[in-house]
């Protein structure tokens, strides 16, 4: 199995702050880090999963690697992980299904992540493994052709990041990302596309070692999936985990009316898509977002509704609503002892969208929590 006996790595990611330029990142950094690590009375640097758009990723790469690391270095954070899905400006008024593109059916989303993948593999230690998430594969409305495309562009990927870790020592790999109304949106569909798509034309052992998945703890919630069927499926296929990203969804019991209704309406917010499954007693029901859930869905009917929404992960209540955080808490009871996945991020990018009255603490206290209640959950699990 890959990358045993590597050292866990627990950490943030940046997504959570909004600027897709250079400058806007490092001033980022700088004012929210700090805090967080003297919060958390860590003595070294405060690992992170860093975000960087096209645009500064553009900017960056003509600097070179050292001049980004001495800024990490005076700043105080370690780059352990990165996360390639959002393209372009994550915080802008309206994203919803603009993040899903370029898709990887688009010669931009391989360039990006190999540019990507190329820089990471200088700022973390030579001889390490480190992962890139990136969306899974499109939205669901991908065509056949696409969708072939999609895999030979990653299986190009695959060859390119063996060809890396040859010269460097250093294994990076791609880690798919399922979520709702994309086209791998269950752990299902991630064993058919590795089986019918990107192992159909051979090199299986390099393809499994440098694409991976990225079990959103989140995302498979919302799709009422458990935590040890996912888990299942991945060992069952021979897919292996290569990032956990420490996730909570927004979940309410109905009948929705009053004040769980009034609660639940307010995270219905313009900027992201709010993908919602509905637990009926005939099936589940989905809905692309959260106002159109609530305008055609039976909100009087006693069904378990979970919405993408990404919720701080130490809260297990919202006002009249709860989270799905008994999942992630049987994630880490499930993934906490393997040595071989070896990067958790906290992917909390919503604190920003949260209605103001659920909004406790300042940013930098509220990631701070987050990471020291992952951290007491994970050792004690271990």
């Amino acid at each position: 199995m890959p990358d045993a006996g590597m050292p866990r790595r627990v950490g943030y990611c940046t997504n959570v702050h909004a600027g897709a330029t250079l400058q806007a990142m490092l001033d980022n950094l700088r004012r929210w880090a700090p805090a967080i690590r003297d919060q958390l009375g860590d003595p070294g640097p405060l690992p992170i999963g860093l975000w960087l758009s096209r645009d500064a990723l553009d900017e960056a790469r003509p600097l070179g690697t050292t001049v980004l690391s001495d800024a990490f270095q005076a700043i105080g954070v370690e780059v352990f992980t990165l996360n390639g899905f959002p393209f372009g400006d994550f915080h802008g008024p309206i994203v919803k299904r603009a993040v899903y593109a370029p898709n990887w059916s688009q010669s931009d989303r391989l360039v990006y992540t190999l540019q990507l993948a190329g820089l990471l593999s200088e700022l973390v230690p030579t001889g390490h493994a480190a992962g890139i998430s990136t969306l899974p594969v499109a939205w669901g409305d991908i065509t056949a052709e696409q969708v072939d495309t999609a895999a030979a562009h990653l299986r190009d990927a695959a060859t390119w990041l063996s060809q890396l870790e040859s010269k460097t020592g250093t294994c990076i790999h791609l880690d798919l990302e399922p979520e709702p109304g994309c086209l791998l949106q269950r752990s299902t569909d991630v064993v058919s596309f590795f089986e019918n798509h990107l192992l159909a034309g051979g090199e299986e052992e390099m393809i499994r070692r440098h694409v991976r998945v990225c079990h959103d703890v989140c995302h498979a919630a919302v799709m009422f999936e458990t935590q040890a069927d996912v888990i299942a499926t991945y060992d069952g296929a021979g897919i292996d985990i290569g990032k956990v990203q420490l996730s909570s969804a927004v979940q309410a019991d109905g009948p929705l009316e009053g004040e769980v209704l009034a609660d639940l309406r307010e995270f219905a917010e313009p900027r992201w898509l709010h993908q919602t499954s509905v637990r009926t007693a005939d099936g589940q029901v989905f809905h692309e977002d959260l106002p159109e859930a609530l305008s055609s869905g039976n909100l009087a009917a006693p069904d378990c509704w979970r919405v993408h929404f990404h919720v701080p992960v130490h809260l297990d209540r919202l006002g009249h609503l709860s989270t799905t955080q008994a999942d992630l808490l049987a994630a880490i009871e499930l993934l906490a002892g393997r040595d071989t996945i070896t990067d958790w991020e906290v992917e909390t990018y919503a604190w920003g969208a949260l209605p103001s009255r659920f909004n406790m603490d300042d940013l930098a206290t509220g990631i701070a929590a987050e990471l020291a209640w992952v951290r007491q959950h994970l050792e004690r699990a271990v």
